[in-house]
């Protein structure tokens, strides 16, 4: 380990140029990069590949997608069927809806939306806002570091956890709140209009899932794939025998096999990783002791 120097007042100035430059540089950059990569890998919409980029910095959220390989994919939604499905179960839903009509359940979720509509966070601005008070709090908790305040060091360490506990945790949880934001009408119609929903409970069969969780370098990444015979490429007169039955191999019907990976890069953080120098600076230039600052600015008084 290195050999840790004696403190110096100098070293006050220089830890607060150093923190201040790093908080602006993280400050000015993206806070949160998703990048999204899926691809059909088999079936008839293959090789169709799309590539989606989400980058949210202190102002905007800047949103790129680019579908390359599409032709396939476009044949693909000109013959496919897009009322095609089979029945689903939905015995416990029907049951809780049984005390009130369509219109009656239409016209409720429509009152409690706009009575929620009125009161709805911005939950993306908020997230701003945390990391702009956890950053100046930063920046003001090594100006501390220069007065003879008994738990300046204290305040600083806590400072910068909180700093990098908001950049990982609170603003990516606001970005998913934001994003899930609105009353529950708006969520149940959202819900029941994804393809996602439809795909999976009703217009595909035999489906198979699965996802992997893995912890990358100041984020995470999640791989998730997709499989499943779709109805919409199936005639109607089969459909019922195919959801009943995994179609042979080689059959028609078997040509209806569509299969879809995707993964998820999520950082936290563009630049976040700068302030981990933070701690080793004050390893090298350390502050000093209380009664050491004590004695230095009573004789700064006296000259």
């Amino acid at each position: 380990m290195l050999p840790r120097p004696r403190p110096h007042r100098a070293f006050g100035a220089i830890r607060l140029g150093v923190t201040l430059f790093l908080a602006v540089h993280v400050f000015i950059s993206a806070w949160l990069v998703i990048t999204v990569e899926g691809a059909y890998t088999e079936g008839k919409p293959a090789p169709t590949a799309a590539h989606s980029l989400v980058a949210i910095d202190k102002d905007r959220t800047m949103i790129d997608i680019e579908i390359k390989k599409a032709t396939s994919f476009f044949f693909y939604a000109l013959e496919r069927d897009g009322d095609a499905g089979v029945p689903v179960d939905n015995t416990s839903s029907t049951e809780d809806n049984d005390t009130a009509t369509p219109a009656e359940n239409d016209n409720e979720g429509r009152d409690s939306g706009e009575e929620r509509g009125d009161g709805d966070e911005d939950w993306l601005s908020t997230g701003r806002q945390s990391i702009k008070a956890a950053l100046i709090v930063l920046v003001l908790s090594e100006l501390l570091m220069i007065t003879p305040f008994k738990w300046r060091h204290h305040v600083r360490s806590l400072a910068f956890l909180v700093t990098i506990a908001t950049f990982s945790v609170v603003f990516p949880a606001c970005y998913m709140l934001d994003l899930a934001g609105g009353d529950d009408y708006e969520e149940d119609n959202t819900a029941a209009n994804t393809p996602g929903a439809n795909i999976e409970t009703v217009s595909f069969v035999h489906t198979n899932s699965s996802s992997d969780f893995s912890p990358t370098w100041i984020g995470f990444e999640l791989k998730a794939d997709f499989s499943g015979y779709d109805l919409g490429l199936v005639e109607p007169e089969n459909r019922t025998a195919v959801a009943e039955n995994v179609p042979e191999e080689g059959s028609e019907d078997a040509s209806s096999f569509i299969a879809f990976e995707s993964t998820f890069d999520i950082q936290l953080g563009k630049n976040l990783d700068a302030l981990l120098v933070l701690p080793a600076m004050w390893y090298l230039l350390p502050a000093g002791k209380r009664e050491q600052q004590s004695k230095e600015l009573a004789r700064v008084e006296e000259e």
